[in-house]
C-alpha cells in the first residue's frame, strides 16, 4: 500500500494521535534540561548556579511555548517575540552552565524549525546548530562534534514529527472542505438548470402579461389568443419544472452510492458497501438513495468518523439496510444527536424527519442508535410493493 492510499483512511482521529504523539514527544524532550541543571548545582558557585537554574528554565519555558504552539497549529504575534529571548538565553547558557549544556542544544534549532517559515526557518535551524560549535561548551573537542551531531538528528526528528502532525491537520481540513464544495457544486448545478428552465419562460410571461393589459376592451378576440398563449407557456413551465425537480429527486442509488462513496472518501472516511438487491422497486430505491445522501451529509456535519459501513439483511419481503460510521464524539454529540436537532429546526422534509417521512410513504421505517462509539441508521424497506400503491418516494401521484 503506497503512501497516498495510506493518507486516504486519515481522519480526526488519527489527526488527534498525531498531534498527541508530537506533543508527548516534544514535552518529554523537555526532562534533558535536567543534565545541566544538576552538573550546576554541584559543581559551581551560588551565584553561578542561580544564574544557570533561571537561563535554563527560561530556556526550556521559551521552548513548550513554541513547540507546543506548533503542535496545536496556534501561532501568536508573541512568538518572534519568545523566540528573541530564546536567543538570548541559548547564547547565555553555555557561559553559566557548562559542558553538558549541550543536552539541551536541540531546543534553539527545532524552536526556529517550527515557528519561522522558508529559508528563514532553514537559515536559523542550521545557524543555531553551528553556533553550538563555536560556543564554549567544552576542551574537548569530540565532545562536542558529538554533542552538536545528537543536536542535529533530534531537534530535525523532533520538527519532522511536529511538521507531519501539522500537515495531517491540514490535510483534514482540506478533505472537509472538498466535501463541502462537491455539496455545494450539485446545488450549483440544480439551480442552474432551474434558472435555465424558468428565466427564459417567467420573462415571456411578464412581457405578454404586460402587453395583454394594453389590449383594449372591444378587441376580446385578440385578448384570448394572449391569455391562451400565457397559459400554455406556464403550463409548460410548469411541466418543465416538474421535470428537473423529478430528475433531481428520483436519482439513481448506484449512482448515489458512488457520489456518496466518492465525497466520504475524499474527506478522509473509509467506505466499506454491500451490494443492494437489484430487484427493489424504483419508488424504494428513491427513498434508500435519499437515505444515503443523508446519513452521509450528517456524518459530514457531526460527527469525526474514519469509517463508513453500508450492511444489507434480508428477511422475508423486507430488507433492512444498516448505514454506520464510528465517529460519535468523545463529548456525547453524536451524529444523532446533532442530525435530530438539525432535522427539528427545519421546515419542508429535511434532515432525518423528512427521511422518516420518506420512508413512510413507501412502508419502511427508519432507526438510528449509538453503541461503543458507533452510530448506526437503519433502514427497514419492503422488498416489493403492494399493486395499490399510490404514492411514491417522491411525494409525486403515480
Amino acid at each position: 500500500m503506497g503512501a497516498s492510499q495510506r493518507l486516504r483512511g486519515v481522519g480526526p482521529g488519527i489527526v488527534r494521535l498525531a498531534r498527541a504523539t508530537a506533543g508527548v514527544f516534544l514535552v518529554g524532550m523537555a526532562a534533558f534540561a535536567a543534565v545541566p541543571l544538576a552538573e550546576a548545582l554541584g559543581a559551581y558557585s551560588s551565584v553561578r548556579v542561580t544564574t544557570a537554574v533561571v537561563l535554563i528554565i527560561g530556556l526550556t519555558g521559551c521552548y513548550l511555548w513554541l513547540a507546543v504552539r506548533a503542535v496545536l497549529d496556534r501561532g501568536s504575534r508573541w512568538d518572534l517575540a519568545v523566540l528573541a529571548v530564546m536567543c538570548v538565553l541559548a547564547l547565555a547558557v553555555p557561559f553559566a552552565a557548562g559542558p553538558t549544556w549541550l543536552s539541551v542544544g536541540f531546543m534553539l534549532p527545532l524552536a526556529f524549525a517550527v515557528t519561522l517559515r522558508g529559508r528563514w526557518a532553514a537559515l536559523g535551524f542550521f545557524a543555531s546548530l553551528a553556533a553550538g560549535l563555536v560556543l564554549p561548551a567544552s576542551q574537548d573537542l569530540s565532545w562536542v562534534l558529538f554533542g552538536s551531531l545528537q543536536n542535529l538528528l533530534t531537534a530535525g526528528a523532533l520538527a519532522g514529527l511536529t511538521i507531519f502532525a501539522t500537515l495531517l491537520a491540514e490535510l483534514q481540513r482540506t478533505r472537509e472542505e472538498a466535501a463541502k464544495l462537491a455539496i455545494t457544486e450539485e446545488r450549483l448545478r440544480f439551480a442552474r438548470e432551474l434558472h435555465d428552465v424558468l428565466g427564459h419562460n417567467l420573462s415571456v410571461i411578464a412581457m405578454r402579461t404586460e402587453l395583454g393589459t394594453r389590449i383594449p376592451p372591444e378587441e376580446i378576440g385578440r385578448l384570448r389568443r394572449e391569455l391562451t398563449e400565457i397559459h400554455d407557456i406556464a403550463s409548460r413551465s410548469l411541466h418543465d419544472v416538474r421535470a428537473v425537480v423529478k430528475g433531481y429527486r428520483e436519482m439513481s442509488l448506484e449512482r448515489e452510492l458512488s457520489g456518496v462513496r466518492r465525497v466520504l472518501e475524499t474527506a478522509g472516511v473509509r467506505c466499506d458497501f454491500a451490494e443492494l438487491p437489484p430487484s427493489l422497486p424504483p419508488e424504494v430505491r428513491v427513498a434508500l438513495a435519499w437515505a444515503v445522501r443523508e446519513a452521509a451529509t450528517n456524518l459530514l456535519r457531526h460527527s469525526d468518523a474514519t469509517v463508513c459501513l453500508l450492511g444489507v439483511e434480508t428477511d422475508g419481503d423486507r430488507i433492512t439496510v444498516t448505514v454506520a460510521n464510528d465517529g460519535v464524539r468523545p463529548d456525547g454529540d453524536s451524529i444523532a444527536a446533532g442530525a435530530a436537532a438539525g432535522a427539528e429546526a427545519t421546515v419542508g422534509g429535511s434532515g432525518l424527519a423528512g427521511l422518516d417521512e420518506r420512508l413512510a410513504q413507501v412502508g419502511g421505517s427508519c432507526g438510528r442508535h449509538t453503541e461503543d462509539g458507533w452510530f448506526t441508521l437503519s433502514l427497514d424497506v419492503p422488498g416489493r410493493l403492494p399493486a395499490a400503491a399510490l404514492t411514491s418516494a417522491t411525494g409525486d401521484r403515480r
